[in-house]
């Protein structure tokens, strides 16, 4: 009961609690409790990335100490954060008692519910998991950072760079310590799950901008999204077979979250075409997510910024506003420098 209990706080009222002001700077519009909870994530996994690397930078792999500042810090954030934006609770909550396509809403909570009941009973498991899950649990276990070797229970004082700079296998189990819950329990049956509500989330915001003009649009949409997700196993590879196999590595957030928010917020620019207060929000937002999204995988240091800039550009030049690309660059500078000291160090 005391895990459950756990769980329930750190899952989902502190994410949610910390989306809500960044929500609240957004276009009524977008201000939902979807949404919030997913501002929520990025936010959290932001500001993780950012204890974690200032603590790897300090020399420190003391995963104990790093679980107390950052639960301290989060727990303050929330409050924070509920009192600056408690206004978008009244938008959320008018927002679902809105009955319109609820045919196609109940197919479309249909699938998620398979998928996720699915990727609960099969319980498939990954070679990456002898890397992030065993990460996890040396940290959960031994109280360090980069310590213990995740392929061989070594202690070693030469931290792997490469994957070093990656917070994800610590994010999971800085969850799995403030929630007493195993780590390979958290990723496999109780991350999995919210990620892939998470996913859709993003999916469902796209849906609902590409089809504005339609009231069913964006349901059908996302289903359609979701049939594909499906039956996307056409490689070990794809996007599709990441997200439903391998839902709680960092790869695979990655993918199904970091990039399809990315280019959610470039579509978001491009609807809503110089309002300087709006935009701001947008800008601060893209800062957040691309920072977030370096925790999950170092080549998200170098993608999201180019995935950005490209979009960036489309936009400058639909708007005939090469200033745009100055804001664009100033956005990516916070992702920019967990790329120099990747190469730095």
């Amino acid at each position: 009961m005391l895990q459950i209990l756990l769980a329930v706080l750190w899952l989902l009222l502190v994410p949610f609690g910390s989306g809500l002001w960044i929500t609240s700077k957004l276009p009524k519009e977008h201000q939902s409790i979807g949404m919030t909870f997913l501002n929520g994530y990025l936010v959290t996994i932001a500001f993780f990335q950012c204890f974690y690397l200032g603590f790897l930078m300090a020399g420190s792999i003391s995963f104990k100490l790093l679980t107390g500042v950052f639960g301290i810090f989060i727990l303050i954030f929330t409050s924070v954060s509920i009192v600056f934006g408690k206004d978008v609770l009244k938008e959320s909550m008018a927002k679902l008692r809105n009955r319109d396509a609820i045919v196609l809403k109940i197919i479309f909570v249909l699938f998620i519910i398979f998928q996720v009941v699915m990727r609960l009973s099969q319980q498939i498991s990954d070679g990456d998991d002898a890397f992030y899950i065993a990460t996890a649990a040396n940290s959960y276990t031994s109280g360090t950072m980069n310590y213990v070797q995740p392929y061989t229970g070594t202690v070693s004082n030469n931290i792997d760079l490469r994957h070093a700079f990656a917070a994800s296998p610590t994010w999971l189990a800085f969850l799995s310590k403030v929630t007493m819950i195993h780590p390979a329990i958290m990723g496999h049956s109780v991350l999995a799950p919210i990620l892939i509500i998470l996913h859709y989330l993003v999916i469902l915001q796209i849906g609902g901008l590409l089809f504005k003009d339609k009231k069913n649009g964006k349901y059908l949409f996302a289903s359609l999204v979701a049939l594909f997700n499906m039956y996307g196993y056409v490689s070990i590879y794809t996007p599709q077979t990441f997200f439903l196999t391998r839902t709680w590595q960092g790869k695979s957030i990655f993918a199904n979250l970091f990039l399809p928010v990315t280019l959610l917020l470039l579509l978001w620019m491009a609807d809503k075409a110089r309002e300087k207060k709006i935009e701001k929000a947008f800008y601060a937002l893209a800062a957040i997510i691309m920072f977030a999204g370096s925790s999950m995988t170092t080549m998200a240091v170098v993608l999201l910024p180019m995935v950005f800039m490209l979009g960036i550009l489309f936009l400058a030049i639909y708007r005939r506003e090469p200033w745009v690309l100055l804001k664009g660059a100033v956005t990516c500078i916070p992702v920019g420098v967990v790329g120099i000291l990747y190469l730095l160090v």
